[in-house]
């Protein structure tokens, strides 16, 4: 008869014995299990090489051209530090960026069109954001700080002499994001939505030189404006002497920023359908949609082009506002190597920015329209009032 001392024993070694067979399940069986290996007809580096053999593909997946691919992969790998690893090349981390931000496609979808996991397209996701932030960082800015030189288009034809000295356009837009927690309210403004107030300022050829991104949707756009110029004073492009930027009338005249005059027509549907300008208020109004437009026209090709720009995922704030200045950059970018083919940049690209509904792509010009003397009798009445208000301006100061 086994004594108590030996009965304990052997319950220890069942004990012992039990534990091990449940860790080794658990380790083995549990822990263990993997998923099952996708199984794509090819690799995720393939597809991309596959894209960018067929130009058309390219541009309608990459949203750019072939050459402009490579040449936007070339300055990240050599000056912002994008990098390949072991399973993914640089090409594919840039291409794995593009296709979410121009789909918009989620990681989930690229995950399945690449063949990673959803945290490996992630984490490439916000290594190539960084690298273009960063190019966004040195891009978007003015090529000519000085503006020394008048733009083509203001120093002939119906814009000159009295908008020579414009040196491009200043205006916000509204870019929904996803913000959860306490936090929503202050960015739901009157869009009645969460979304970031968004400045910017394009030259005429509607191209980003100055963003200020981040900014609560229910902040007013001039205290957007007068925040950026106190927080970015060093970055902010401030016109030179004479020189001035076109506002709309949420921010009113200033040194430096011109406005429309008020109690007159002034958005371009205004004047269509036979409406032409009766006054010179009206006249100046006109002259001065036309080329304001350049700010409409460069929010409604970002975001045609850059569709995540529609509406951003809950990435964060952070996060969402590195989207938005990292899709400037691209677009600036585009526009830095050759332009675009058309598609989603025609006319037709207008209507996606932050006040479609005052343009008017198609307007005839004026001058061609009416071609008489009484339009003629505007525009120097025009001339005058301008060179009075100057002259009364400098008197003032």
């Amino acid at each position: 008869m086994e004594s108590d001392e030996d009965e304990d024993v052997h319950n220890l070694i069942e004990i012992a014995l039990l534990w091990f067979l449940w860790w080794n399940y658990n380790h083995n069986c549990l822990l263990h299990r993997r998923a099952p290996h996708r199984q794509l007809l090819y690799s995720g580096n393939a597809w991309v090489q596959h894209i960018l053999a067929h130009e058309e593909h390219c541009y309608d997946t990459f949203r750019m051209r072939r050459d402009q691919f490579l040449s936007l992969h070339q300055v990240l790998v050599d000056r912002y530090g994008l990098r390949s690893t072991n399973n993914i090349s640089s090409e594919e981390c840039l291409a794995i960026f593009l296709h979410i931000v121009s789909g918009p496609h989620s990681n989930r979808s690229a995950a399945i069109t690449f063949g990673h996991s959803k945290s490996t397209i992630s984490l490439k996701f916000c290594h190539a954001l960084r690298r273009i932030y960063n190019l966004g960082v040195d891009i978007i800015k003015p090529r000519d700080p000085t503006f020394s030189e008048p733009h083509p288009k203001v120093s002939t034809g119906a814009y000159f002499p009295w908008f020579e000295n414009c040196i491009g356009a200043l205006d916000g837009t509204h870019i929904r994001i996803q913000v959860s927690g306490e936090r929503n309210m202050i960015f739901i403004g009157r869009h009645k939505v969460p979304t970031f107030n968004v400045l910017a300022i394009v030259d005429l050829d509607c191209r980003f030189i100055f963003v200020c991104s981040g900014r609560p949707g229910s902040m007013h756009d001039y205290a957007v404006l007068q925040q950026a110029l106190v927080h970015y004073y060093n970055h902010f492009p401030h016109p030179p002497q004479d020189k001035f930027y076109l506002v709309d009338a949420a921010y009113g005249n200033a040194p430096g920023f011109l406005g429309p005059y008020r109690n007159a027509r002034y958005h371009l549907q205004h004047f269509q359908h036979g409406h032409l300008p009766e006054t010179m208020e009206e006249l100046f109004n006109y002259r001065h949609a036309q080329l304001r437009c350049s700010i409409e026209r460069a929010f409604g090709q970002l975001k045609n082009k850059f569709r995540i720009l529609k509406s951003i995922p809950n990435y964060g704030l952070r996060t969402s506002n590195r989207i938005i200045v990292a899709c400037m950059a691209l677009h600036d970018f585009i526009k830095d190597t050759g332009g675009d083919n058309g598609g989603d940049w025609t006319d037709t690209s207008i209507h996606a920015g932050n006040n479609a509904e005052g343009i008017a792509p198609d307007l005839p010009d004026l001058m061609e329209d009416v071609g008489n003397n009484a339009d003629r009798v505007y525009m120097d009445r025009l001339r005058d009032m301008i060179a009075a208000g100057m002259a009364a301006y400098e008197n003032l100061l």
